[in-house]
């Protein structure tokens, strides 16, 4: 009985030591999105924000990021005609949220039509740790397309 507990412990040595090594190999980071298919460019700075032009690579439509800090929590709000949408960066990290009904500019009957409200639950947390901008927008532009519906995707195009 002792032999095979001696075995098992340790073939389970064995496959832990090789999960460590495959996940040191290959480390998983959220900043690794490819900006091939996407292009982001500062546009004109208002007061009080940053500002920044989302455009996709085969699209003629481009979405407007604008970034206001305060106390100490970045809202970055994602716009266009027909959409937009809120990634925050607080102390529980970085996420999708609606924009608050005060600010919106898009009617919510058009909302309701254009967001995934699976994805935008999914997208709740997309990092627990603090962020700096670059990497904030690169995770906006890549987790953006998942937040449209199917039946909008034309909107990325």
């Amino acid at each position: 009985m002792k032999s095979i507990n001696r075995v098992l412990g340790r073939a389970s040595l064995v496959f832990a030591f090789f999960i460590v090594i495959c996940l040191s190999a290959n480390p998983v980071s959220a900043t690794a999105a490819l900006n091939d298919s996407f292009t982001i460019t500062a546009a004109e700075n208002s007061v009080n924000s940053s500002a920044w032009n989302l455009k996709y690579s085969e699209s003629a439509n481009g979405f407007k990021i604008t970034m206001l800090e305060k106390n100490g929590v970045k809202e970055y709000n994602v716009r266009s005609k027909f959409f937009e949408v809120a990634y925050v960066l607080d102390i529980n990290g970085f996420g999708a949220r609606m924009i608050k009904s005060g600010d919106a500019q898009v009617p919510g009957q058009i909302l309701d039509q254009v967001i995934n409200e699976n994805e935008l639950k999914n997208q709740k947390i997309i990092s627990d740790t603090q962020i700096d901008n670059e990497t904030a927008l690169n995770l906006i532009a890549s987790y953006l397309p998942d937040l449209i519906n199917d039946n909008y995707k034309h909107l990325l195009q």
